[in-house]
């Protein structure tokens, strides 16, 4: 058991703190070895996912290429319209 859950148990017994406000910061409480196992698969599943990665960014360079001159042509349109909606501009 580690010391921060001997201190919460100690303040139990205290009396400073109620066995439901135990268990609540017990349920709050981050598990290192918890981290360590999320930090683990994380880097499982990136290093799974690397060989892929530059297809990835092959993928994602050719959409956004196809969607410039589209994004381009619709903010001279909304600003068309937002001019001549507002009367123009001076």
């Amino acid at each position: 058991m580690n010391s921060d859950r001997r201190t919460i148990l100690s303040l139990i017994a205290l009396g400073r703190i109620t066995p439901h406000e135990a268990e609540r910061l017990l349920a709050l409480w981050h598990d290192e070895d918890e981290f360590i196992l999320r930090a683990a698969v994380c880097l499982a599943v990136a290093w799974m996912l690397l060989p892929h990665l530059s297809e990835f960014l092959y993928g994602a360079a050719h959409t956004l290429a196809a969607l410039l001159p589209q994004l381009s042509i619709t903010a001279h349109l909304v600003l068309t319209c937002a001019a001549a909606w507002l009367g123009g501009l001076s």
